[in-house]
């Protein structure tokens, strides 16, 4: 039984062998001759792909780019923005009818089946870094992403639709807690006025960034607080010796009090706080305060200030010692891009909206990070190509073979973008990442014809015939070095763990950007040794051989 299996197993080896071994004399070597006698037709055509799936696909809007694509979340959020002064009482019924609603979203979403919700938390008079009495904050935990058949975007949309409208409540925004850069996907943040105005501003800007398709959560960090009284000197209050910061001292220490002594008893210390004992409550005690002025006569409040009601903000923030406000909200990544959503906002009156106020904008949250990720990945490439230069120039002891070498790098990305689109993914910063990794590969690719060239070349074969010779001969070694690898992130491609997505667009790169590649560099690189050839003999006919010089001795 062996020794048939042998003799199958051998026969099997020898047709495989004799029918590669054809296809690559015959056909294959037929294919790199025109590539190489047609060599700017081969160029074109590969160039032309380049323009067409790279421009068309994503400049068309075909496929969409995102930062990164973080894992499903298993928490999500609700934060909730009252109105100023809204009793107790009701914002603790207001919350109990949100958080019916989310009740409610699992209930209509799987009917009753299965379980999504494994703890919620509600934090009233807080949301987030702000504090204030009239916020408030819901963080739910939902059950792991492999072990239920909703998805969090599903339930936070769901969740979205069935609250109600609620007397007293300003805002409801719910946004999911994802891994990834620190920063929420749109976050626009203003300065250059102060509070109240940058509120009016950012107003405005919530009302054209919500209607934006798959924007949600949208939010600003500005929450309104309780009422303030603001007291304003009057000609007659300066006229009388009194300043602001004088008026201020004098209305703090009478209402808050003044501390003249502090004694120690036993391991207690005692405070004693003298204030003043108002005749009325309120803002009428306040109005009805009376001033010392320097000349040591009392003057009523009213007649040194103007008093007005504005309302107060929670906190406010600030950035370099500035004010600021930031617009934020989430993306959805199958409705719509990041960039797409600031590129949207451009053209919908955000620059006339500060323009208006006179506040200054910038894009923070994801898009700086993403601004900072493209300029280190813009210098590690430029320092990996300039290495891989390097060490080609070194090794071929030549100039222009490590550029026919390194032309193929770019046509890495037609296969890589053109995946993408087929799988339905958008390009993040790891597809880029894999670019550098694909353009190693593609560059030992081409290292094995270029070496082979140059033995057939040693051996006194002119350039033509080395050149299709190396592509035929090296054409076994060029499909097991990308089959190789492919075969080893397939499994990666097939992978249905959630978790585990935000690897995919590597693989697709690599996957199928060496597969578009390596049937081109057996093309291409024949042609651009052609090309360099051609070059060579035009610099040769336009300035013809170096003439030798002979130095004449000193007379």
């Amino acid at each position: 039984g062996n020794s048939e299996i042998n003799i199958e197993g051998g026969a099997f080896r020898r047709n495989f062998d004799a029918g590669f071994n054809w296809f690559r004399d015959v056909p294959f070597n037929a294919v790199v001759r025109a590539a190489y006698n047609f060599r700017y037709v081969t160029i074109s055509i590969a160039a032309s792909s380049v323009i067409v799936v790279v421009a068309g696909l994503y400049l068309g809007g075909k496929i969409g780019f995102v930062m990164f694509p973080a894992a499903e979340a298993e928490s999500i959020s609700g934060r909730v923005v009252f109105n100023a002064g809204i009793p107790e009482e009701e914002a603790i019924a207001a919350v109990k009818r949100i958080e019916q609603a989310l009740n409610t979203a699992e209930q209509e979403l799987t009917d009753g089946n299965e379980q999504l919700i494994v703890a919620s938390f509600v934090t009233l008079g807080a949301s987030g870094r702000n504090a204030g009495d009239n916020l408030a904050s819901i963080r739910v935990q939902l059950t792991t992403s492999e072990t239920r058949t909703v998805r969090t975007p599903d339930f936070v949309r769901k969740w979205r639709q069935v609250i109600p409208k609620i007397a007293g409540v300003r805002r409801v925004s719910i946004f999911e807690h994802r891994g990834g850069p620190p920063g929420r996907d749109v976050n626009i943040q203003l300065q250059g006025a102060n509070a109240p105005v940058l509120k009016a501003a950012a107003n405005e800007i919530i009302e054209i960034v919500t209607p934006i398709p798959g924007v949600s959560g949208v939010a600003d960090d500005l929450p309104y607080g309780k009422p303030e009284l603001v007291m304003e000197l009057l000609p007659r209050g300066a006229a009388l010796g009194l300043a602001i910061d004088d008026i201020g001292k004098q209305v703090r220490d009478a209402f808050q009090g003044i501390v003249p002594r502090r004694f120690a008893d036993g391991d207690d210390e005692i405070t004693v706080r003298v204030s003043q004992i108002m005749r009325e409550n309120g803002a009428a005690a306040l109005r009805g305060f009376e001033l010392k002025t320097p000349a040591g006569e009392f003057v009523p409040l009213s007649e040194a200030v103007q008093i007005t009601e504005r309302q107060g903000f929670a906190s406010i923030d600030r950035e370099d010692g500035k004010a600021t406000v930031s617009i934020t909200g989430d993306v959805d990544t199958e409705l719509n891009t990041p960039e797409k959503v600031i590129e949207i906002l451009e053209k919908s009156g955000l620059p006339a909206i500060a323009t208006k106020y006179g506040v200054t904008y910038k894009y923070g949250g994801r898009a700086r990070e993403r601004r900072r990720a493209f300029a280190d990945l813009g210098v590690g490439a430029t320092i990996a190509i300039s290495v891989i230069y390097i060490i080609l120039a070194w090794v071929f002891s030549s100039y222009w073979k490590p550029l026919a070498v390194m032309l193929i790098i770019p046509f890495g990305i037609v296969g890589a973008v053109f995946g993408h689109w087929i799988l339905g993914y958008k390009l993040t910063i790891l597809s880029m990442a894999g670019l550098l990794g694909l353009a190693g590969i593609l560059v030992n690719d081409s290292i094995i014809l270029v070496s082979r060239m140059d033995q057939r070349m040693a051996m006194g074969e002119d350039t033509r015939t080395a050149s299709i010779g190396a592509s035929r001969d090296r054409l076994r070694a060029v499909l097991l070095t990308s089959l190789t690898t492919i075969g080893g992130l397939l499994p990666l491609l097939f992978e249905k763990s959630l978790q585990a997505q935000f690897l995919l667009p590597m693989a697709i790169t690599i996957v199928f950007g060496l597969a578009v590649a390596t049937l081109l560099v057996l093309f291409l690189v024949p042609a651009f040794m052609a090309v360099g050839q051609d070059i060579g003999w035009l610099l040769k006919t336009i300035y013809g051989r170096n003439p030798r010089v002979t130095e004449q001795p000193a007379e």
